[in-house]
């Protein structure tokens, strides 16, 4: 069961995207909530709320914050009138949007063809920290000449207005379009499911480049295939089934002191291993001779190597890309 309590707004701290951020006069130790305007509609100094107090209390990744689950100063809401499909279904917070499969009239005639993606780019990063570089390399060594759209699935986060990340690329003209799949919703096309979600990218938006990631926060639960992240490696194979051109971004950290995620983490190791079928290229970032090391005895001691054609690249131009963009990102706590 869920653990509910009410607070009181005292104040608010931002509003922007639909997104609502109030502090709280409330016994616990998490004070700030976040209201989802377009669920439990707007939030005022002094409404009394009832909060989603339980990754609070569990102090974990998602607990920064309390949930609003309603305002008890606003009894009614009225429904919006667009859409007719529903994503979150058979749950109290069943959100209504339009679906574009079923909403786009003129694009109807794409969705009943099978998918080609005709020599398109497609990069899957697990993290949703990887968003950002990805889109500040591709926009800073081509401006102007490439549609870049991002496809966000379910397997995290499930409101695209909670990514402060997919709001500041948007608003620097780095991102293009938004997608969101199966039940993520908020971005500016809602799809049933990636195959879908890549004909929209591809047929309704024209993107160039296809960025697949989830929206923030990750679930792991130490062990070996019980991770949000393993789902892209059916998403690899289907693109690369389609005609895509598949680049996978490995999950890689030194920052990180926990066994299982430190050089490659066992995540990435897992999809390479057991999951992806397809003979994509494997690209490594050029580091100190100590961690090429640990990440070359993890390749080995997983049969990698044997599956795919690795090369290592040097992420300058990159971290020179996100400098001249301004843009910084954290992965749980982590630069």
């Amino acid at each position: 069961m869920l653990e509910m309590r009410m607070g009181k707004a005292v104040e608010i701290l931002s509003h922007k995207d639909r997104i609502t951020e109030v502090l709280l006069e409330i016994d616990h130790p998490v004070k700030k909530a976040v209201n989802y305007d377009f669920i439990t509609g707007s939030v005022s100094v002094g409404d009394w709320l009832y909060l989603n107090t339980t990754a609070g209390t569990l102090s974990l990744g998602t607990g920064g914050y309390h949930f609003v689950m309603a305002n008890d100063s606003r009894r009614q809401n009225h429904m919006t009138p667009v859409g007719h499909g529903m994503k979150l279904r058979y749950t109290p917070v069943q959100v209504k949007v339009p679906f574009v499969e079923q909403e786009l009239i003129e694009a109807r005639e794409a969705f009943q063809q099978a998918l080609d993606l005709k020599g398109r780019l497609v990069c899957f990063g697990e993290l949703h920290s990887m968003i950002p570089p990805l889109c500040a390399y591709f926009r800073y060594y081509y401006p102007d000449k490439l549609r870049i759209g991002y496809i966000m699935t379910d397997h995290a986060a499930l409101p695209l207005s909670f990514s402060r990340n997919i709001t500041a690329l948007i608003e620097k003209s780095l991102l293009d379009t938004t997608i969101t799949i199966g039940n993520a919703f908020g971005g500016k096309h809602e799809c049933v499911n990636i195959y879908t979600g890549l004909q929209t990218a591809i047929q309704v938006e024209n993107c160039d480049i296809v960025l697949v990631s989830m929206g923030p926060g990750i679930t792991g639960t130490n062990t070996t295939y019980g991770f949000s992240g393993l789902d892209l490696g059916f998403y690899i194979d289907l693109v690369f089934r389609m005609g895509g051109v598949c680049c996978f971004v490995p999950r890689i950290s030194f920052a990180d002191k926990r066994e299982r995620h430190h050089g490659i983490s066992h995540h990435t190791l897992t999809i390479l291993r057991d999951i992806i079928q397809s003979p994509i290229p494997l690209i490594l970032p050029v580091l100190q001779k100590s961690n090429t090391q640990i990440m070359l005895r993890q390749i080995q001691r997983n049969r990698i190597s044997d599956r795919y054609g690795i090369c290592f690249y040097n992420g300058e131009g990159i971290r020179k890309a996100m400098k001249h963009f301004r843009l910084s990102v954290t992965s749980m706590g982590r630069s």
